[in-house]
């Protein structure tokens, strides 16, 4: 089932949540809150009654929806980590649309985009998905501005989608002051200010990295290969 197809039946779903038509006795319950309405002489208790019945309704609905925004957030997740890039932007733009003002399923959206980019061939398609992951990091720091991952996330399309270097590096500057050992994000700001020429920068992320990082990690190994490699383009003795 496509987007367009989940998303006609997302929305059949709110209305059946609104109406109250679901089961036999939700129908029922309907049936009567027409008739009570349409009495001449209005029955306080019955009234009360079928109030009680009515917001029952609406409570285990409203809980269906959350449970299914929780399930397509899980769902678009798995998918993202699967590689099923398609697969997750239509569980995600589902969630989003559920719950339009959460950061979480906007940064998860800003990475389905990213990675849809990546693997894009056509170069137009490629650039649209990259302007919406844009799009949607921006919404979620716009909703949480510390949101570390969606700031990591913006760092690294700014650098592989848009080739904005300097506005890759400030992204990843952001992260370390809210994450001083953000691993990853200091590898990008090796990696970033090796490619602006900053190598002196760059042996500092590097060395910062060696410092962190437990000695059994192969990240470690890493960034001193790195570091060996950067003192020699830089001429110094190693």
């Amino acid at each position: 089932m496509n987007f367009k197809s989940r998303f006609f039946v997302c929305l059949i779903f709110l209305c059946f949540l609104i109406a109250g038509c679901g089961g036999g006795g939700d129908r029922r319950t309907i049936i009567n809150s027409r008739k009570e309405l349409k009495r001449q002489k209005k029955d306080t208790e019955e009234l009360t009654k079928v109030r009680g019945e009515l917001k029952r309704i609406v409570e285990r609905k409203v809980y269906a929806v959350k449970l299914l925004e929780n399930i397509d957030r899980v769902l678009g997740s798995k998918y993202l980590e699967l590689g099923y890039y398609n697969l997750a932007e239509e569980a995600l733009l589902e969630a989003e649309f559920l719950k339009p003002h959460s950061p979480f399923i906007k940064k998860d959206l800003g990475e389905c985009y990213y990675f849809l980019g990546l693997s894009a061939l056509d170069y137009d398609e490629k650039k649209s998905y990259f302007s919406k992951s844009r799009s949607y990091f921006k919404k979620t720091l716009e909703l949480n501005p510390d949101h570390v991952e969606a700031r990591y996330g913006l760092g690294l399309l700014l650098f592989f989608g848009f080739s904005d270097t300097q506005g890759a590096i400030e992204e990843m500057q952001e992260v370390l002051k809210i994450e001083n050992n953000h691993v990853g994000a200091r590898f990008a700001l090796g990696r970033f200010y090796y490619e602006n020429g900053e190598l002196n920068k760059s042996l500092g992320e590097y060395i910062t990295l060696t410092r962190i990082l437990p000695g059994s990690s192969p990240k470690k190994k890493k960034a001193q290969d790195n570091i060996i490699r950067i003192n020699r383009e830089l001429g110094n003795n190693e």
